[in-house]
């Protein structure tokens, strides 16, 4: 018995022993005058009655029924689900006759799209609460990610309605167009909840993931943008990616491995030239960026990156160490002169991707329904990945600022023509 329900239940007696006390005043032999047995009755019933209606207003009020009925239910649903669930994993502690939970806190938007639960932290819990799956107990919630508080008295699990979907749809280029400029220039969206500033970038995904259509979005929304991006097409396979760099900027494509290590000695040098520059422009803003001049931002985009890193490893080792030289010094330069990365590959094993190089990348995203060792890899140990069946387009990312651990994202369903859609956009 947990024990909220064992305090209710002492009430419940005690008001249940009062009733049949006033019960037992009527009883009595006539003898007595009727006026004191109908007094004492009277107030014997009454003490029974405030009793059970104070049981009432503390269930009521602890479920926020102020906040409507729908707050109530959704509330007293889940945390009783959750308090039964917590009891058969053993997160309780045995008191002589009921079971005392953690304190639990529930509350949700207005909306009910999300939600915040809080747990309170004991010395029998601490490492349970930090691996335990909560979502299993949340009803249509997930937990998105966790945290301590900075006192580490309390557990922080940030909920959202895993049946709501945050994937946009355009039919049109011209609609995706009118969304994209509402976006700041120096940001791109994922989804309708999810802007994130330009930086480096890793996309992982397994074919069928919708990687490649997720790129396309990201690139389309580069390419017009009020302030121009310079994009460079890196494409090993000659696939794709090759055909749109083709179109926009065939000067700022390459395709063999050797046309890629040319063209990433040119971004470098680019870089170097832009870093001249801005030492100048800091004299003025010391704790500026590329973006605080107004100046365009420079984008090298190398899709099938496990297939160039593997060839790489098949060249000599001078070859090995300049192309590692250039992309170390494009992570570790590029974000204040606007110079950046974005890696496109099926796993991000470290067979593949040089792990210094990996956890220096900012925003990653793993699409589709992915091996837990491509989580790992891509996101650390001991991280919440949120357990559902992710369809194309759809997977987790994480973002110092915006999502420190794992976060759902869902890209936008472009149903236009992707490649008309490049033929109308900019020369740049």
């Amino acid at each position: 018995m947990r024990k909220t329900q064992a305090e209710r239940l002492a009430v419940s007696v005690f008001a249940l022993i009062i009733f049949a006390l006033g019960l037992g005043a009527r009883m009595i032999n006539k003898s007595v005058q009727m006026e004191v047995l109908d007094a004492i009755t009277f107030w014997l019933w009454t003490g029974a009655g405030i009793l059970g209606v104070l049981i009432m207003v503390v269930f009521l009020l602890n479920n926020r029924i102020y906040k409507g009925f729908r707050y109530f239910w959704n509330h007293w649903m889940i945390k009783n689900s959750l308090e039964l669930q917590m009891i058969d994993a053993s997160f309780g502690i045995q008191r002589s006759y009921y079971t005392e939970l953690p304190q639990i806190h529930l509350s949700f938007k207005k909306d009910f799209k999300a939600g915040t639960l809080k747990i309170r932290n004991a010395l029998k819990f601490d490492n349970k609460l930090d691996n335990v799956v909560m979502s299993a107990a949340l009803g249509k919630f997930i937990v998105e990610r966790h945290y301590q508080t900075d006192d580490g008295n309390y557990y922080i699990y940030e909920l959202v309605d895993g049946s709501l979907s945050f994937k946009q749809t355009f039919d049109t280029f011209d609609s995706f167009l009118e969304f994209s400029r509402t976006i700041p220039t120096y940001k791109l969206f994922l989804d309708n909840r999810s802007i994130v500033k330009l930086q480096h970038t890793l996309l992982v995904g397994m074919t069928g993931s919708g990687k490649t259509y997720s790129l396309y979005s990201l690139v389309l929304q580069m390419l017009n943008k009020d302030i121009p991006y310079q994009l460079y097409y890196a494409d090993p396979k000659g696939s794709s990616l090759a055909v749109i760099g083709s179109t926009v900027a065939e000067d700022k494509t390459a395709v063999g491995v050797e046309q890629i290590i040319g063209m990433l000695e040119e971004f470098v040098l680019l870089m170097q030239e832009r870093k001249a520059e801005l030492k100048e422009l800091l004299k003025s803003k010391i704790d500026a960026d590329y973006s605080d001049f107004g100046m365009s931002p420079y984008i090298f985009i190398c899709d099938e990156y496990a297939s160039f890193a593997s060839v790489i490893l098949s060249e000599d080792k001078k070859t090995r160490d300049k192309v590692k030289v250039l992309l170390y010094e494009i992570i570790l330069q590029g974000r204040q002169l606007g110079f950046f990365l974005f890696l496109v590959m099926q796993k991000s094993d470290a067979s593949l991707i040089d792990t210094a190089l990996r956890d220096n990348i900012p925003l990653k995203i793993v699409l589709g329904n992915s091996e837990q060792q491509t989580y790992v890899t891509a996101f650390g140990v001991g991280v919440d990945i949120p357990n559902r069946h992710y369809l194309v387009g759809e997977g987790v990312f994480t973002e110092p600022v915006l999502a420190p651990e794992p976060k759902l994202v869902q890209f936008p369903f472009c149903k236009f023509d992707i490649l008309q859609a490049i033929h109308r956009t900019p020369v740049g």
